[in-house]
């Protein structure tokens, strides 16, 4: 008789114990998830709204320099574009696959849009046109600045040099290959005196890292788009994915 009393109490005791370390756990499992929601409601590059169109509501954060150059080196892989603006509303840079696409015979879209009134020109004019238009009124609206993107597409932005004896300076192509043009593009951006060539046309680089010390008001924007495949001859060069298109905007501070 004492020995059955003995072991009921030594399984009472386990019984115990063990509802114990099961309440010990499940305090311990719920503080963390506490805990992480909380820090995460705290960090606002947990949650992005996008800015629907002339609101521009967008969420943004100022970043680093550091903090900026995974996102371009991202682009191409991800499809997202992004644009670099200085204090007064002027675009830096852009790293976008659809405009690149373009650029090795954009002066020649805006004579068969102007001269030769042709539809296809005109098509390629618009879609361009109209993307960029919503991100410069995005940074217009933030600097309370008058600037244009499109008055620079065949001037500033993609600007390379002929290899050939004129020396002519042109706007240079940079679509190709994700994991090796466009890299080699971002190195030269980087590179007070670097360069990139392709296909005989060199490209001269933005010299970026004269911003290593900068910050930069980081902005995300959701714009629609035709939701078509672009191409390049047989290439294709973007795939928009449900008509929308990620556009990611740093704002030098």
């Amino acid at each position: 008789m004492e020995n059955t009393v003995d072991a009921l109490k030594i399984a009472f005791g386990v019984l115990i114990f063990a509802i114990a370390l099961t309440l010990t756990f499940s305090v311990i499992g719920q503080a963390r998830v506490t805990s992480e929601a909380i820090f995460k409601l705290k960090d606002k590059t947990q949650y992005y709204e996008y800015a629907t169109e002339k609101s521009y509501n967008a969420e943004e954060r100022i970043v680093s320099f550091e903090i900026l150059l995974p996102t371009i080196h991202r682009y191409a892989k991800e499809q997202y574009a992004v644009t670099i603006f200085d204090e007064k509303g002027k675009a830096i840079v852009r790293y976008d696959l659809f405009t690149e696409g373009f650029m090795g015979n954009w002066n020649d879209i805006l004579k068969r849009k102007d001269k030769l009134n042709d539809e296809d020109a005109k098509k390629t004019y618009n879609e361009v046109s109209a993307r960029l238009k919503e991100v410069q009124d995005l940074v217009n609206y933030e600097l309370g600045t008058n600037e244009n993107i499109m008055n620079q597409l065949d001037k500033d932005l993609y600007k390379g040099k002929s290899d050939k004896a004129t020396n002519i300076n042109i706007v240079s192509p940079w679509i190709g290959d994700p994991e090796k043009d466009t890299v080699e593009r971002i190195k030269a951006d980087m590179n007070l005196d670097g360069s990139y060539t392709k296909n005989g046309i060199t490209y001269y680089g933005k010299n970026l890292y004269q911003y290593k010390n900068r910050n930069f008001k980081e902005k995300f924007i959701e714009i629609s788009t035709s939701g078509q495949t672009v191409t390049d001859g047989e290439d294709s060069i973007e795939t928009i994915k449900g008509n929308k298109k990620l556009e990611i905007i740093y704002i030098l501070q």
